[in-house]
Protein backbone atom coordinates (compact mmCIF):
# COMPACT_ATOMS: atom_id res chain seq x y z
CA UNK A 1 0.00 0.00 0.00
CA UNK A 2 1.19 3.45 -1.04
CA UNK A 3 1.27 6.45 0.41
CA UNK A 4 -0.97 8.35 -1.30
CA UNK A 5 -3.31 5.10 -0.57
CA UNK A 6 -2.90 5.06 2.99
CA UNK A 7 -3.63 8.99 3.15
CA UNK A 8 -7.02 8.33 1.61
CA UNK A 9 -8.11 5.54 3.42
CA UNK A 10 -9.30 7.13 6.72
CA UNK A 11 -10.90 10.06 4.96
CA UNK A 12 -13.16 7.23 3.06
CA UNK A 13 -13.90 5.40 5.88
CA UNK A 14 -14.89 8.97 7.80
CA UNK A 15 -16.94 9.96 5.32
CA UNK A 16 -18.85 6.41 5.16
CA UNK A 17 -19.39 6.62 9.15
CA UNK A 18 -20.36 9.90 8.98
CA UNK A 19 -22.95 8.93 7.09
CA UNK A 20 -24.37 5.78 9.12
CA UNK A 21 -22.36 5.54 12.96
CA UNK A 22 -24.12 8.76 14.54
CA UNK A 23 -27.78 7.36 14.82
CA UNK A 24 -26.46 3.08 15.22
CA UNK A 25 -25.18 0.95 17.42
CA UNK A 26 -23.08 -1.90 15.96
CA UNK A 27 -23.28 -5.57 17.59
CA UNK A 28 -19.29 -6.32 17.21
CA UNK A 29 -16.70 -4.36 18.29
CA UNK A 30 -15.50 -0.28 17.65
CA UNK A 31 -14.35 -1.43 13.93
CA UNK A 32 -16.16 -4.17 13.19
CA UNK A 33 -18.29 -5.33 10.20
CA UNK A 34 -18.81 -1.65 9.38
CA UNK A 35 -14.77 -1.36 8.33
CA UNK A 36 -14.86 -5.02 6.31
CA UNK A 37 -18.08 -4.00 4.56
CA UNK A 38 -16.56 -0.38 3.47
CA UNK A 39 -13.40 -1.93 2.20
CA UNK A 40 -14.42 -5.05 0.79
CA UNK A 41 -13.48 -5.64 -3.09
CA UNK A 42 -16.89 -7.35 -3.44
CA UNK A 43 -19.63 -5.87 -0.68
CA UNK A 44 -22.11 -8.62 -1.66
CA UNK A 45 -20.04 -11.55 -0.75
CA UNK A 46 -19.27 -9.96 2.74
CA UNK A 47 -22.84 -9.83 3.41
CA UNK A 48 -23.15 -13.15 3.49
CA UNK A 49 -21.64 -13.32 6.96
CA UNK A 50 -24.38 -11.70 8.17
CA UNK A 51 -26.88 -13.64 10.22
CA UNK A 52 -30.55 -13.08 8.41
CA UNK A 53 -33.36 -11.41 10.43
CA UNK A 54 -30.55 -9.12 12.52
CA UNK A 55 -30.60 -5.60 12.33
CA UNK A 56 -27.35 -5.99 10.91
CA UNK A 57 -28.76 -8.11 8.09
CA UNK A 58 -30.99 -5.52 6.89
CA UNK A 59 -29.19 -2.11 7.06
CA UNK A 60 -26.37 -3.25 4.96
CA UNK A 61 -28.29 -5.41 2.76
CA UNK A 62 -30.32 -2.37 2.34
CA UNK A 63 -27.11 -0.37 2.64
CA UNK A 64 -26.05 -2.14 -0.49
CA UNK A 65 -28.84 -1.89 -2.86
CA UNK A 66 -29.07 1.78 -2.36
CA UNK A 67 -25.35 1.97 -3.54
CA UNK A 68 -26.40 -0.36 -6.47
CA UNK A 69 -29.31 1.69 -7.03
CA UNK A 70 -31.29 -1.87 -7.12
CA UNK A 71 -35.01 -0.45 -6.66
CA UNK A 72 -36.39 -3.79 -6.73
CA UNK A 73 -34.60 -5.62 -3.83
CA UNK A 74 -34.38 -2.48 -1.73
CA UNK A 75 -38.38 -2.40 -1.76
CA UNK A 76 -38.64 -6.03 -0.64
CA UNK A 77 -35.77 -5.52 1.48
CA UNK A 78 -37.53 -2.33 3.30
CA UNK A 79 -40.82 -4.40 3.58
CA UNK A 80 -39.47 -7.30 5.46
CA UNK A 81 -37.58 -5.18 7.60
CA UNK A 82 -40.70 -2.91 8.82
CA UNK A 83 -42.05 -6.43 10.04
CA UNK A 84 -39.72 -7.67 11.65
CA UNK A 85 -38.37 -4.08 13.37
CA UNK A 86 -41.62 -1.69 13.07
CA UNK A 87 -39.70 1.02 15.13
CA UNK A 88 -36.19 0.86 13.90
CA UNK A 89 -34.40 4.01 14.10
CA UNK A 90 -31.74 2.59 11.34
CA UNK A 91 -34.61 1.99 8.92
CA UNK A 92 -35.17 5.52 9.28
CA UNK A 93 -31.66 6.28 7.98
CA UNK A 94 -31.52 4.53 4.96
CA UNK A 95 -35.42 5.95 4.05
CA UNK A 96 -33.94 9.31 4.74
CA UNK A 97 -31.12 8.60 2.66
CA UNK A 98 -33.33 6.78 -0.56
CA UNK A 99 -35.40 10.33 -0.51
CA UNK A 100 -32.29 12.25 -0.96
CA UNK A 101 -30.79 9.84 -3.45
CA UNK A 102 -34.29 9.47 -5.70
CA UNK A 103 -34.61 13.50 -5.82
CA UNK A 104 -33.03 13.53 -9.45
CA UNK A 105 -35.58 10.88 -10.48
CA UNK A 106 -38.63 12.52 -8.28
CA UNK A 107 -37.97 15.91 -6.87
CA UNK A 108 -42.03 16.19 -5.93
CA UNK A 109 -41.52 12.91 -3.76
CA UNK A 110 -38.60 13.83 -2.11
CA UNK A 111 -39.85 16.84 -1.21
CA UNK A 112 -42.85 15.44 -0.12
CA UNK A 113 -41.13 13.39 2.25
CA UNK A 114 -39.59 15.49 3.87
CA UNK A 115 -42.08 17.84 4.54
CA UNK A 116 -44.11 14.71 6.46
CA UNK A 117 -40.59 13.80 8.13
CA UNK A 118 -39.68 17.13 9.30
CA UNK A 119 -43.17 18.28 9.91
CA UNK A 120 -42.61 21.28 7.42
CA UNK A 121 -45.12 23.92 7.18
CA UNK A 122 -45.25 27.04 4.55
CA UNK A 123 -47.64 29.46 5.42
CA UNK A 124 -45.86 32.64 4.83
CA UNK A 125 -47.17 34.26 1.96
CA UNK A 126 -44.39 36.71 -0.01
CA UNK A 127 -45.02 40.39 0.58
CA UNK A 128 -45.36 42.48 -2.63
CA UNK A 129 -44.86 46.39 -1.94
CA UNK A 130 -47.49 48.33 -3.05
CA UNK A 131 -49.95 46.02 -3.93
CA UNK A 132 -53.22 46.54 -2.99
CA UNK A 133 -54.87 44.55 -0.35
CA UNK A 134 -57.63 42.44 -0.88
CA UNK A 135 -59.10 41.87 2.37
CA UNK A 136 -62.37 42.99 4.16
CA UNK A 137 -62.67 45.99 6.04
CA UNK A 138 -66.50 45.58 7.38
CA UNK A 139 -67.32 42.84 9.29
CA UNK A 140 -69.98 40.69 8.59
CA UNK A 141 -73.54 42.04 11.55
CA UNK A 142 -74.70 38.48 10.85
CA UNK A 143 -71.91 37.07 12.32
CA UNK A 144 -70.85 39.40 14.59
CA UNK A 145 -74.04 41.28 16.11
CA UNK A 146 -74.55 41.64 20.01
CA UNK A 147 -77.59 39.28 18.95
CA UNK A 148 -75.52 36.06 17.71
CA UNK A 149 -73.62 36.27 20.64
CA UNK A 150 -76.60 36.29 22.48
CA UNK A 151 -78.42 33.86 21.29
CA UNK A 152 -75.09 31.55 21.80
CA UNK A 153 -75.05 32.38 25.58
CA UNK A 154 -78.38 31.67 26.18
CA UNK A 155 -78.27 28.50 24.26
CA UNK A 156 -75.39 27.07 26.02
CA UNK A 157 -75.38 28.75 29.27
CA UNK A 158 -78.19 27.45 31.49
CA UNK A 159 -77.01 29.65 34.22
CA UNK A 160 -76.34 32.60 32.32
CA UNK A 161 -72.91 33.68 33.92
CA UNK A 162 -71.04 34.55 30.90
CA UNK A 163 -73.81 37.64 31.16
CA UNK A 164 -72.63 40.82 32.86
CA UNK A 165 -75.30 42.80 34.49
CA UNK A 166 -75.75 45.08 31.53
CA UNK A 167 -76.43 42.13 29.16
CA UNK A 168 -78.82 40.66 32.21
CA UNK A 169 -80.67 44.33 32.25
CA UNK A 170 -80.98 43.72 28.30
CA UNK A 171 -82.54 40.56 28.19
CA UNK A 172 -85.34 42.12 30.31
CA UNK A 173 -85.64 45.46 28.10
CA UNK A 174 -85.86 43.63 24.90
CA UNK A 175 -88.04 40.99 26.37
CA UNK A 176 -85.61 38.08 24.97
CA UNK A 177 -87.50 34.55 25.55
CA UNK A 178 -86.42 32.75 27.60
CA UNK A 179 -87.32 28.94 29.57
CA UNK A 180 -87.83 28.10 33.20
CA UNK A 181 -84.00 27.84 34.06
CA UNK A 182 -83.18 30.66 32.32
CA UNK A 183 -85.65 33.22 33.86
CA UNK A 184 -85.19 32.04 36.92
CA UNK A 185 -80.95 32.31 36.64
CA UNK A 186 -81.47 35.91 35.58
CA UNK A 187 -84.22 37.04 38.21
CA UNK A 188 -81.64 35.74 40.86
CA UNK A 189 -78.41 37.71 39.43
CA UNK A 190 -80.70 40.90 38.55
CA UNK A 191 -79.87 43.95 40.85
CA UNK A 192 -81.46 47.11 39.51
CA UNK A 193 -85.32 47.01 39.43
CA UNK A 194 -85.76 50.49 36.90
CA UNK A 195 -86.36 48.77 34.05
CA UNK A 196 -89.17 48.13 31.88
CA UNK A 197 -90.67 44.68 31.31
CA UNK A 198 -89.18 43.26 34.99
CA UNK A 199 -92.64 43.10 36.85
CA UNK A 200 -93.88 41.15 33.95
CA UNK A 201 -91.40 38.88 34.49
CA UNK A 202 -91.85 38.28 37.94
CA UNK A 203 -95.39 37.80 37.48
CA UNK A 204 -94.55 35.16 35.50
CA UNK A 205 -92.28 33.12 37.93
CA UNK A 206 -94.32 33.90 40.37
CA UNK A 207 -97.20 31.72 38.62
CA UNK A 208 -94.84 29.08 38.50
CA UNK A 209 -95.03 25.62 40.69
CA UNK A 210 -90.89 25.93 40.90
CA UNK A 211 -91.54 29.54 42.53
CA UNK A 212 -90.98 29.73 46.56
CA UNK A 213 -93.30 32.88 46.64
CA UNK A 214 -92.64 36.36 46.36
CA UNK A 215 -88.99 37.71 48.68
CA UNK A 216 -87.46 34.31 46.80
CA UNK A 217 -85.17 36.88 44.95
CA UNK A 218 -83.24 40.13 45.88
CA UNK A 219 -85.23 41.70 43.16
CA UNK A 220 -88.25 41.13 44.29
CA UNK A 221 -87.95 43.37 47.15
CA UNK A 222 -85.64 45.93 45.45
CA UNK A 223 -88.94 46.63 42.99
CA UNK A 224 -90.48 50.04 43.53
CA UNK A 225 -93.26 50.98 45.35
CA UNK A 226 -95.19 51.85 41.76
CA UNK A 227 -93.73 48.25 40.37
CA UNK A 228 -95.06 46.79 43.37
CA UNK A 229 -98.60 47.92 42.67
CA UNK A 230 -98.63 46.85 39.31
CA UNK A 231 -97.11 43.35 40.44
CA UNK A 232 -100.26 42.99 43.16
CA UNK A 233 -102.63 43.92 39.52
CA UNK A 234 -101.05 40.41 37.85
CA UNK A 235 -100.95 38.51 40.73
CA UNK A 236 -104.16 39.03 43.05
CA UNK A 237 -102.82 36.87 45.76
CA UNK A 238 -100.03 38.78 46.86
CA UNK A 239 -102.21 41.31 48.70
CA UNK A 240 -102.46 38.79 51.67
CA UNK A 241 -98.84 37.43 51.34
CA UNK A 242 -96.71 38.60 54.43
CA UNK A 243 -93.59 39.31 52.61
CA UNK A 244 -95.34 41.49 49.92
CA UNK A 245 -96.87 43.27 52.34
CA UNK A 246 -93.63 43.97 54.02
CA UNK A 247 -92.19 45.46 50.91
CA UNK A 248 -94.89 47.65 50.21
CA UNK A 249 -94.94 48.66 53.96
CA UNK A 250 -90.65 49.48 53.71
CA UNK A 251 -90.66 51.19 50.40
CA UNK A 252 -93.18 53.66 51.69
CA UNK A 253 -90.65 54.93 53.72
CA UNK A 254 -88.58 58.37 53.37
CA UNK A 255 -85.17 58.27 51.71
CA UNK A 256 -82.08 57.51 53.73
CA UNK A 257 -81.06 61.15 53.75
CA UNK A 258 -84.34 62.02 55.81
CA UNK A 259 -84.33 61.12 60.27
CA UNK A 260 -88.01 60.57 61.09
CA UNK A 261 -86.93 60.31 64.14
CA UNK A 262 -86.04 64.15 64.21
CA UNK A 263 -88.28 65.30 61.51
CA UNK A 264 -91.99 65.61 63.03
CA UNK A 265 -93.01 66.52 59.01
CA UNK A 266 -91.93 63.60 57.29
CA UNK A 267 -92.61 61.52 59.82
CA UNK A 268 -96.13 62.47 60.00
CA UNK A 269 -96.21 61.97 56.39
CA UNK A 270 -94.69 58.26 56.47
CA UNK A 271 -97.14 57.38 58.82
CA UNK A 272 -100.20 59.12 56.69
CA UNK A 273 -99.13 56.44 53.72
CA UNK A 274 -98.92 53.43 56.27
CA UNK A 275 -101.94 54.06 57.31
CA UNK A 276 -103.38 55.02 53.85
CA UNK A 277 -102.63 51.30 52.95
CA UNK A 278 -102.48 49.07 56.30
CA UNK A 279 -106.24 50.12 56.23
CA UNK A 280 -106.58 48.12 52.94
CA UNK A 281 -105.36 44.99 54.41
CA UNK A 282 -107.44 41.77 55.72
CA UNK A 283 -108.26 41.04 59.24
CA UNK A 284 -104.83 38.67 58.72
CA UNK A 285 -102.44 41.94 59.43
CA UNK A 286 -104.63 43.31 62.20
CA UNK A 287 -100.76 43.46 64.05
CA UNK A 288 -99.52 45.61 61.21
CA UNK A 289 -102.34 47.74 61.66
CA UNK A 290 -102.49 47.83 64.95
CA UNK A 291 -99.01 48.98 65.59
CA UNK A 292 -98.53 51.86 62.30
CA UNK A 293 -101.84 53.00 64.52
CA UNK A 294 -99.86 53.20 67.75
CA UNK A 295 -97.33 54.94 66.03
CA UNK A 296 -99.42 57.85 64.22
CA UNK A 297 -101.04 58.04 68.04
CA UNK A 298 -97.94 58.24 69.73
CA UNK A 299 -96.94 61.05 67.45
CA UNK A 300 -99.55 62.72 67.76
CA UNK A 301 -99.62 63.14 71.57
CA UNK A 302 -96.47 64.46 71.30
CA UNK A 303 -97.71 67.24 69.02
CA UNK A 304 -100.66 67.48 71.88
CA UNK A 305 -103.11 66.16 69.35
CA UNK A 306 -105.52 63.72 70.99
CA UNK A 307 -107.90 62.78 67.60
CA UNK A 308 -110.70 60.43 68.84
CA UNK A 309 -111.59 59.05 65.41
CA UNK A 310 -108.00 57.37 64.95
CA UNK A 311 -108.38 56.46 68.42
CA UNK A 312 -111.02 55.05 68.56
CA UNK A 313 -110.23 52.66 65.09
CA UNK A 314 -107.19 51.27 67.06
CA UNK A 315 -109.25 50.05 70.00
CA UNK A 316 -111.83 48.10 67.38
CA UNK A 317 -108.70 46.10 66.89
CA UNK A 318 -108.96 43.20 69.31
CA UNK A 319 -106.43 42.38 71.81
CA UNK A 320 -105.51 40.54 74.76
CA UNK A 321 -104.94 43.11 77.40
CA UNK A 322 -105.73 43.56 81.07
CA UNK A 323 -108.31 46.78 79.80
CA UNK A 324 -110.48 45.01 77.77
CA UNK A 325 -113.58 43.45 78.62
CA UNK A 326 -113.23 39.83 78.23
CA UNK A 327 -116.91 39.57 76.91
CA UNK A 328 -116.03 41.58 74.03
CA UNK A 329 -113.01 40.26 73.12
CA UNK A 330 -114.28 36.60 73.36
CA UNK A 331 -116.99 37.68 70.62
CA UNK A 332 -114.24 39.02 68.59
CA UNK A 333 -112.17 36.21 68.74
CA UNK A 334 -114.58 34.19 65.55
CA UNK A 335 -114.84 37.13 63.23
CA UNK A 336 -110.82 38.52 63.30
CA UNK A 337 -107.37 37.75 64.51
CA UNK A 338 -106.30 39.56 67.67
CA UNK A 339 -103.02 41.48 67.15
CA UNK A 340 -99.96 41.02 68.88
CA UNK A 341 -98.15 43.63 71.08
CA UNK A 342 -94.95 42.44 71.34
CA UNK A 343 -94.22 41.85 67.38
CA UNK A 344 -91.00 42.78 66.11
CA UNK A 345 -92.31 44.28 62.81
CA UNK A 346 -88.21 45.92 61.73
CA UNK A 347 -88.76 44.43 58.59
CA UNK A 348 -91.53 46.75 57.72
CA UNK A 349 -91.84 49.87 59.80
CA UNK A 350 -88.02 50.92 60.21
CA UNK A 351 -86.72 52.12 63.92
CA UNK A 352 -89.75 50.16 65.27
CA UNK A 353 -89.55 48.35 68.27
CA UNK A 354 -92.01 46.05 69.45
CA UNK A 355 -94.71 48.08 71.86
CA UNK A 356 -94.75 45.50 74.57
CA UNK A 357 -97.44 47.53 76.88
CA UNK A 358 -100.22 49.98 75.21
CA UNK A 359 -101.97 50.60 78.22
CA UNK A 360 -100.27 54.17 79.25
CA UNK A 361 -101.05 55.91 75.69
CA UNK A 362 -104.72 54.21 76.01
CA UNK A 363 -105.27 55.81 79.51
CA UNK A 364 -103.70 58.92 78.00
CA UNK A 365 -105.80 58.97 75.24
CA UNK A 366 -108.94 58.49 77.48
CA UNK A 367 -107.80 60.89 79.83
CA UNK A 368 -107.83 63.31 77.59
CA UNK A 369 -110.26 62.82 75.41
CA UNK A 370 -113.04 62.40 78.37
CA UNK A 371 -111.72 65.86 79.81
CA UNK A 372 -112.65 67.59 76.61
CA UNK A 373 -115.75 66.18 75.91
CA UNK A 374 -116.76 66.69 79.45
CA UNK A 375 -115.82 70.05 79.24
CA UNK A 376 -118.30 70.62 75.85
CA UNK A 377 -120.93 67.88 76.33
CA UNK A 378 -120.80 64.41 78.76
CA UNK A 379 -122.87 62.73 76.76
CA UNK A 380 -121.50 62.86 73.04
CA UNK A 381 -118.24 60.88 73.47
CA UNK A 382 -119.74 58.22 76.06
CA UNK A 383 -122.23 57.48 73.57
CA UNK A 384 -119.86 57.19 70.92
CA UNK A 385 -117.74 54.93 72.55
CA UNK A 386 -119.84 52.47 74.26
Amino acid sequence: MNKRTSFHLPAAFALVTSLVLPVCSWAENEIGFIEKFALAPDRAKVLGELVPGTEDYYFFHALHDQNTRNEAKIADMMEQWKKRFPNSDRRRIIENREALLGYDANPQKTLAFLRERLGLQFNHQQEVRDKKPDLPSVLDPKRVGREVFERDSIANDQGLGSFSEEALEALVKNKVALDEPRRRALLGRLKRPDMPGLVELIAADLKTKESRGFGEFNIHRALLPEQLDALAKLVPTLDGYRPFVFAKMRKLAPSADVDIESDATEREAWLERLWAYAKTLPPAFNTEKAHVLYMRLDHDRKKGVYDAARFLEYLKLPRSSGYVNPKWLEAQRDRQPLWDVNADLAEALPHHRPIGDDEPLVRDYFLNIFQRAAAANPGDIGTGMM
